[in-house]
């Protein structure tokens, strides 16, 4: 529905309606089926906002969670993973084993060393909980029967243990306070022998073989591991928390431009209105008076053509600029400025007159001083009805005052009736009353008069909207 189409569902010149700064529409931008936007108010949240255009709101924020199941395609990587250091770890070691150099006290240690790694790679996302539980485990285990008494063989044995701990506070499965000690005392028992630690437990009687120097690294080594990993994945929590609030202000900068073009539609649809209804309405209650009275005063259609013609170019004037407004585009000598003052109102009811309708004026001399806003509002609002006491009224009379005071401006216009008998009524002229008094922090009311006739209450403040 256009935004002309929107309101002609209600009765033009016979409907009864308020609006008081306090309306929660005073900060909302009009639908085009003239009912509050009610999003994206300067209170409203970024859902909130969406919530109310209709819009599916984006996902929200919470933590990322602790341990996301790996998808498919990440399984796969990480077993080409996997599968691609151990192949280059069995590589090394038989290029190693080649050297006359390299003798190693068990040869088997480091097979055992590169599969748990592989393993530790490869459960890295689709289990890492699991993973760890299984490397700390099954590593020291396949130690202790492989080597006699489960004594590591070489620090660098320590990376399976590296890589699952990592992985383990990555992915968020186990606090950093969990899976450092855990880590830290295989580690440390595979230095001292897991065999010996046991026995020597069981009988209160352990000695162990430990370079302490050595120890402190391990265990420095399996903490910064377990911290690197709980720092990633708080840094993947925070970035996944920004991109959650980057969608939102995406999805809320699309509301706000959504509402900008409705609100400019909305003010273009209503200049138009004002300038094209005033004067064409005018021409049309003189063409049909001048046709009445054209067998008696021959002379008034010559009269009528004339007045027709001079309000026509004021009309065609009027038009051209508002629409030189939107051809300029982002032109700074475009006129934006409000292109009716509070000066041009003896004019508009001049016009009237002319139209055939006798208008009682009583206007302050000078004119008050006020806010351009208030002045094109009450320029327009009576106009407005001004008009639609020539289309809709049977009367040849109306009155007009202006009085201001007390830091407003109040402006009355009154007939007295009695409606044209077949009024078409329709139209959007009492909703773009409305707009121009809320736009410039006022009221207005409209509706019949106690004895009858109809009256338009306008009160602004002389400074215009607050804010």
């Amino acid at each position: 529905m256009s935004v002309w189409g929107a309101s002609a569902a209600l009765p033009h010149a016979r409907t009864v309606w308020r609006m008081s700064p306090a309306d929660p529409a005073r900060n909302a931008v009009t639908r085009p089926d003239a009912s509050p936007s009610g999003g994206a108010t300067q209170g409203d949240t970024a859902t909130e906002a969406l919530l109310r255009w209709g819009a599916p709101p984006p996902p929200a924020l919470t933590s990322a969670p602790l341990a996301p199941r790996a998808t498919g395609a990440q399984l796969r990587n990480d077993v080409g993973i996997a599968l691609t250091v151990g192949v280059l770890w069995a590589g090394g070691l038989m290029i190693a084993g080649s050297w006359d150099y390299w003798m190693p006290r068990s040869m088997a240690t480091w097979w055992w060393a590169g599969l748990w790694l592989v393993v530790a790679i490869a459960l890295r996302r689709a289990a890492p909980r699991a993973g760890f539980l299984l490397v700390t485990l099954g590593y020291a285990l396949t130690y202790t029967l492989v080597v006699d008494g489960g004594r590591m063989q070489a620090l660098v044995h320590v990376i399976p243990l590296l890589a699952t701990t990592y992985a383990v506070t990555r992915a968020g499965a186990l606090p950093v306070w969990v899976a450092a000690p855990v880590a830290a005392v295989t580690g440390v028992a595979l230095q001292a022998g897991v065999a010996n630690a046991a026995w020597g437990l069981s009988t209160f009687d352990w000695h162990p073989v430990l370079d302490l120097s050595s120890a402190v690294q391990l265990v420095a080594l399996v903490v910064a591991s377990a911290v690197i990993g709980a720092m990633v994945h708080r840094l993947a929590q925070t970035s996944a928390s920004l991109a959650e609030r980057n969608a939102q202000l995406v999805a809320l900068q699309e509301v706000r431009a959504r509402e900008a073009v409705l609100d400019e539609r909305t003010r273009i649809a209503r200049e138009l209105h004002d300038v094209v209804a005033h004067h064409v309405s005018a021409i049309v209650v003189r063409a049909q008076a001048a046709d009445r009275v054209a067998d008696a005063q021959p002379d008034a259609p010559r009269e009528a053509v004339r007045w027709i013609a001079q309000a026509g170019r004021e009309a065609l004037d009027a038009m051209r600029s508002v629409v030189r407004v939107l051809r300029t585009g982002d032109d700074e000598s475009a006129p934006y400025a409000p292109t009716a003052g509070l000066e041009s109102l003896p004019a508009v009811v001049g016009r009237v007159r002319e139209a055939g309708l006798d208008v009682d004026a009583t206007l302050p001399a000078p004119l008050p001083a006020c806010a351009p806003a208030v002045g094109i509002a009450v320029v327009r609002v009576a106009q407005e009805a001004l008009t639609n006491v020539l289309v809709h009224s049977a009367t040849t009379t109306a009155s007009l005052t202006l009085t201001a005071g007390a830091g407003t401006l109040q402006l009355v216009v009154q007939d007295p009736g009695p409606p044209r008998p077949r009024d078409i009524g329709g139209g959007s002229g009492l909703l773009h009353m409305r707009e121009r008094a809320v736009a410039a922090g006022g009221t207005v009311t409209a509706g019949p008069r106690p004895g009858g006739g109809w009256a338009v209450h306008l009160t602004l403040p002389l400074e215009g909207p607050r804010g």
